[in-house]
Order: structure tokens, then sequence, then C-alpha cells
């Protein structure tokens, strides 16, 4: 089976509350999924503020600030469009399920929260849009590979069955055991199903396309929105095609398919205008002058030094003499006559 890949089981933790708790449950899971994401987002941000935002002179924390936002609304929406266009009757009989966040997230949904957040901060404090959008791509490649990585080890994007040995299948499909988990070691050798791992296949295309951006294409001198547009280019039509080779029915270890519109999965769809908005940006957009008129960091820091540099370069005052007090300079005329004494003012006669 070479070039085949084996159904890993990741390691987890659960903690149980002993009741119910809202919006959580009687227990909680700790998985790889969750601290693999959580590594993504905070290294995602270090390299776009250490490479991207120096480069290009980007106030650091106008983008700090903005990325508040970007995540506020990336998470949020990511969840909502989740729930909403892949698992509708699960809000249906819970509508709580909105508010928990961390139960389900897609990354399309992710991507036009990021938008929505990046446009709604920048606008308000009028800074040009391309050249955040670029930065934020910039720390966002190695955050999807982060998440996709995590989405490959928990296997939660099933694909199609394939024969066994299919380059890149990933197999033995865990079977059910008697204890109710789920687990390749407990299919018979008739029962064993490979199939393609969505997550999987996702991880590989952006970590090309990672080391592309980061060390082959030179995005120190590409216009601002560039780097979107190469980004938005590549990724939408391989999600909307790796789309097609998810699971459309349920069992044989898989719940609950994807569910589809007109044929096509919610992402599908998302991942099309992510396809148009990278052609515009690439091919037809035009340069613009106002696309490099933002705070730069370097001016920020000049403002900082300004007060400083004032105050270093103002002569020293000397103090004022103290004043004397006026009781002690109307008493100077007297001291001075007791020290001289009374004077004779009559003549001694001759004899």
């Amino acid at each position: 089976m070479l070039g085949a890949i084996p159904y890993v089981v990741p390691p987890e933790k659960t903690f149980e509350f002993g009741r119910d708790i809202p919006l959580l449950g009687d227990h909680l899971t700790i998985g790889v999924f969750g601290i693999l994401v959580a590594i993504g987002v905070l290294l995602g941000i270090h390299v776009a503020i250490r490479y991207y935002v120096q480069a290009k002179d980007l106030d650091e924390w106008v983008f700090r600030d903005q990325v508040f936002w970007v995540l506020v609304f990336g998470f949020v929406i990511s969840h909502w469009y989740s729930v909403l266009f892949y698992f509708p009757e699960k809000v249906a009989e819970n509508p709580w399920l909105l508010l928990m966040i961390w139960n389900g997230l897609s990354s399309v949904g992710g991507f036009l929260g990021a938008f929505i957040g990046m446009n709604w901060f920048l606008r308000r404090e009028r800074q040009p849009i391309l050249v955040y959008a670029d930065a934020n791509m910039f720390g966002l490649l190695i955050g999807m590979c982060f998440g996709r990585l995590s989405c490959a080890l928990i296997h939660d994007h099933p694909g199609k069955i394939v024969e066994a040995g299919t380059f890149l299948a990933v197999g033995p499909w865990p079977c059910r055991c008697p204890e109710g988990r789920a687990l390749p070691e407990c299919c018979s050798a008739a029962q064993e199903i490979w199939r393609w791992d969505l997550g999987l296949l996702e991880f590989l295309v952006l970590l090309v396309l990672t080391v592309f951006v980061y060390f082959i294409w030179d995005w120190r001198k590409a216009h601002p929105g560039r780097l979107t547009g190469l980004v938005a280019l590549v990724y939408g039509p391989a999600r909307f095609g790796l789309d097609f080779l998810r699971e459309t029915e349920a069992g044989k270890g898989v719940a609950t398919p994807d569910a589809r519109y007109f044929g096509l999965t919610p992402a599908q769809y998302l991942a099309l205008g992510i396809f148009a908005a990278g052609v515009w940006l690439l091919f037809l957009r035009k340069p613009r002058p106002e696309d490099l008129a933002y705070a730069r960091d370097s001016d920020r820091k000049a403002r900082l030094r300004a007060p400083v540099a004032a105050a270093a370069a103002a002569p020293a005052e000397l103090p004022d003499a103290p004043a004397e007090e006026p009781a002690a300079a109307a008493e100077e005329p007297a001291r001075a006559a007791e020290r001289d004494g009374p004077r004779d003012t009559d003549d001694d006669d001759d004899d």
C-alpha cells in the first residue's frame, strides 16, 4: 500500500463536571483540534507582524486592533455558517447552539467573517483595505495550515470510499466497537474501508501554497491586494474541486455527510466567490495611489519620540535666588548700628 496513510486516533482528555453547566453541558473534551487552532492563530499573528507588517511599515498597533475584530467576526460567523448551513436541524432542536462558538467551525465562513470584521474596522479608522488584507492573508496562510492539520488528525471531513492502497487514501476507517467507540482496530478484514481525508488533502494544498508565497514569490514588492488575489485564485478552485470528493451518504463510519444545496456544498458557493475575487485583484483591478495611504509605523514612532527629543533639546533653567525675608531686610540697619556703638558729637576743651 505505497502512498496510503494509516488512520490515526489522536489523544484527548475529557473533564466531567458532574452537573449541567449552561452552554457547556456536563463535560468538556480537550483534544488536538483546539490546541492546534490556537497555535495557528497565535503563530499567524506573530508571523504577520514580524515579517509583513515590518516590511511594509504598517502601523503595528492599528494592525493589532484590526486583528482583534477580524478574529471576533471570523470565529462567530464561521460558527454560524457551519451550524446554519451544514446542520440546520440541530439549530432547530437547540437554538442555543448558535452561542456555542466552539461547537463547529467552517473555514470559508471564517473567511467571510474576517472580511466583514476587517472592512468594518478599517472603514471606521479611514484606512485602505487591501494592504491590511494582504497582511492578514500572510499570517492566515500558516494559521490555515495548522487548522487543516488539526482537521486531518481528527478526520472530521471524510471523503468518498476508494480502493485500499490508493495514493493519499486514509484507512482503515474506524468501525463501531462493542463498547460503543469507533476505532480502526475494531474492523474485520472484510469491513476495512479506505477513504479520502479532505482535511489532509486541503492541508497539503495549503502547505504548498504557503511555501510558495513565503519563500518563492516576491511578496515584498507586490502592490496591495496582489497577495490576497494570488491566494484566492489558488484556494477557491482547489476548495471547489476537493468538495466533490466528500462523502455524500451516511454509514460506514460517516454519521452525517455534508449538506448540499442544488448539488453543491455551502463551501463551494463561497469558493466561487473567492475565486472571482482572486481574478479581480490579480488581473483586473489597477493599482491606486490611495492603496498606499495607510498609517505607517515609522510615523507613529516619530510621534512618540518627539516629546522626548524636545525635552532633551530645551536649555536647562537655573533656579531663581530666594527672595529675602522683608522682616530680615528691615532689621539689618539696626544690627549694623549696634555693632558700631554710640558716637560722641561734643569736642573736648584744651587747658
